[in-house]
This record gives structure tokens, C-alpha cells and sequence, in this order.
């Protein structure tokens, strides 16, 4: 199972300049309202440190970092609910993904168009949110109305439940609140990722952000209490001079960027917000000298389920797990002086996947 981001926004904001920055693509980005017509997708590597001290531990012939998929989405505009600026078309895109990387632009440029005259990022993310509840809204009305037909005719206790919930969030996006901040048992959570609710996935706002300058400063923290409010995260990130830092040999990026103070990258802060948004935890599997690999699995993933996630055989004839921690193997120095000191257990089939631990699954197949 691969995890999706889905690059959101007005218009000129900056979403393909992101998503060729992130993939290292080369998308067309141009001065105007929807350059970007059909969703272009990408997969991006996780930057990992943990993975690279087990590369360098046990040399194997090859490292396979964790991935992402990353969907750039044309931009939404006023009435995109209703069809405006192929609205339809691009909010079906977006049902898709898993989390939203919601561009907002916090920079004065008056060489770069602005679709509404002016900067105001607190108005820009009302416009586009408003048009993904209203989308909501439409797919609420109309599962609810099938469901009626059905209750009438006899139904399961379970489609009583839906259709209860559904009443009760259509109310909620009437009154223009997201599907994200209603509260939500365990099973009406899973039905919510099942009608794929727009407003029902985790958002980040990417602050687009020139560094150093007083008002995307300002901006930037308008944007923080919103995103507080409303249960979301925000990244800061000057895209274009991100995307020239970039240019830069690895050993001059990083050394620049520890002379600004920072221990890494926007982008790798953005795609490691991403996976705390997902809830997602990293394990590693290491196969002789052949591979050291990094797995995403959901928390609370068991043993046994991510067994299947490498090999189904594993998950058929799972037997145990052998475990150790990234950490402690970086503190012990070796899988040997680990063992010594007893840090190497095994476990059982329902024990709860921990981030950073490597597995060695045992199986009778």
C-alpha cells in the first residue's frame, strides 16, 4: 500500500513549482491560471538518517528508502463546486489522496499574478476550503438520498448508523465547517475514508514563504493560529529558494544550511510533518548483504500485518518476530554488543510495530 499527497491551492500560488521541487521533476509551470490540466503524479523517497546509518552499517548492494506519492492538482478557484475553471474535474483528484498539501502564498512579487488582485492568505484558504465543502456537501446529499430509498424498503442496522451520520454531517457543512473537525467514533472514521471525504482528510497549508522578509513573517504565523483552530499543521517554505538550494553539491546544502542554524531542508520537514499527519511509523528490514529497506506501515500496525506488508508468505507462516531499535543499534554500535546486552527480543504476532524498529520475520513458509 502506497500513502498519496495531493498539492492543493489557488492558482499561481506555487503548487507545480513544489511538486517539481519535492519529485525533482520538471513539470511546465507558467504565469497563469491552470497551467497544470491533468494531475501530474510523482513518488518521492523519504529522507531517512536512520536508513542511511544502516547502509553504512551493513554495506548491502542496495538501500530502498520509503516512498511517497505526490499528486500536483491544478488550482481550485471561486465556484469550483459548481464547475468553475474545470473545478469538477480537479476536485475528483483530490477524493484520491490520502493528505493535502494545501499552498498558500504568503509573498509579494508584482511580477506574479495573484487570481484575486491582491495577497491575503487567511481569504485564499476560506476560498478553497469553502469549495471543497460544498463538494462534500453534494456527495453527503446525494449518499444520504440513496440510503433513504433503502431504509425504506429495509435495511441493515449498520446503514441506520450511515445514515445518521450522514444527517448529522450534512448539517455541519451546511454551517460551513469541515468533516475534519466533527468527532467521529472508530467505525464512522473508516466509513468517512471510504466516501473519501474531501474535507475529512488531514491538511498541511505550505506557507510559500520568501525567507527573511517581515510580512510573509507575518503571514506566516496568520496562517499558524488559523491552522491551530482548525486542528492543521503549516510548513513555511520559500519554494523558488528552496529549488535553488537544491542546485547546490550535497556537502555545500548542508553545510549552508547548518550555517542558517537549520538541521534540514523545508522539504524534509514537510515530508516528515507528512508522515506524522498520516500516522505512519518507519520499520526497517535488513536481508543479508543484499538490501536494507525502510517499510511505512499505519501506528499500531501489528507484527504480524507487517509481515504481510513485506511478503504475504510471511503474514501465512509467521512464526515470530526478532526485533531490535535503530537507536540502540547506533548506541551499541553492533548487532553483536546489542545481543550482549540483551536488547534483542523477540516477539509474537500481536505485538504493536514500533518506529525505527528492525524486523526479522520468522515463517514457516
Amino acid at each position: 500500500m502506497s500513502w498519496s499527497c495531493g498539492i492543493v491551492g489557488l492558482p499561481n500560488v506555487g503548487k507545480t513549482l513544489l511538486y517539481n521541487l519535492v519529485c525533482r521533476a520538471t513539470a511546465a509551470v507558467a504565469n497563469y491560471p491552470f497551467c497544470t490540466i491533468d494531475p501530474h503524479v510523482g513518488v518521492v523517497a523519504v529522507p531517512d538518517a536512520r536508513l542511511e546509518f544502516l547502509g553504512r552499517l551493513y554495506r548491502p548492494q542496495q538501500v530502498t528508502p520509503a516512498t511517497l506519492e505526490v499528486v500536483d492538482i491544478a488550482g481550485l478557484v471561486k465556484g469550483a463546486a459548481a464547475g468553475e475553471g474545470l473545478g469538477n474535474q480537479f476536485l475528483a483528484h483530490i477524493r484520491a489522496v490520502d493528505l493535502l498539501w494545501h499552498v498558500v502564498r504568503c509573498f509579494e512579487d508584482p511580477n506574479i499574478v495573484h487570481v484575486y488582485g491582491s495577497v491575503d492568505p487567511l481569504r485564499d484558504v476560506e476560498i478553497v476550503e469553502l469549495e471543497l465543502v460544498l463538494k462534500d456537501l453534494e456527495f453527503v446529499e446525494r449518499q444520504l438520498q440513496g440510503l433513504e430509498k433503502r431504509l425504506r424498503a429495509g435495511a441493515s442496522e449498520e446503514q441506520h448508523r450511515q445514515a445518521a451520520l450522514l444527517g448529522a454531517l450534512r448539517e455541519w457543512l451546511q454551517q460551513g465547517n469541515p468533516v475534519q473537525s466533527f468527532p467521529l467514533s472508530a467505525e464512522q472514521v473508516e466509513w468517512v475514508r471510504q466516501w473519501q471525504l474531501l474535507t475529512g482528510k488531514p491538511v498541511i497549508y505550505v506557507a510559500n514563504a520568501a525567507v527573511g522578509n517581515a510580512r510573509s513573517a507575518q503571514w506566516v504565523e496568520q496562517l499558524r493560529e488559523m491552522a491551530q483552530r482548525r486542528g492543521n499543521s503549516v510548513v513555511a517554505l520559500d519554494i523558488a529558494w528552496e529549488a535553488e538550494l537544491q542546485e547546490l553539491p550535497e556537502q555545500e546544502r548542508e553545510q549552508f544550511l547548518r550555517e542558517l542554524g537549520l538541521e534540514y531542508s523545508g522539504v524534509e520537514t514537510l515530508l516528515q510533518e507528512s508522515l506524522r499527519r498520516l500516522r505512519l511509523v518507519t520499520f526497517y528490514t535488513v536481508v543479508g548483504g543484499r538490501e536494507v529497506r525502510a517499510w511505512l506501515v499505519p501506528e499500531g500496525t501489528t507484527a504480524v500485518e507487517a509481515a504481510g506488508r513485506v511478503h504475504s508468505d510471511f503474514a501465512r507462516g509467521f512464526v515470530r518476530v526478532e526485533v531490535m531499535s535503530v537507536a540502540e543499534l547506533q548506541h551499541y554500535g553492533s548487532e553483536e554488543a546489542l545481543r550482549s546486552a540483551g536488547r534483542y527480543r523477540i516477539e509474537g504476532r500481536s505485538y504493536r510495530v514500533a518506529d525505527g524498529d528492525i524486523l526479522y520475520f520468522r515463517s514457516i513458509l
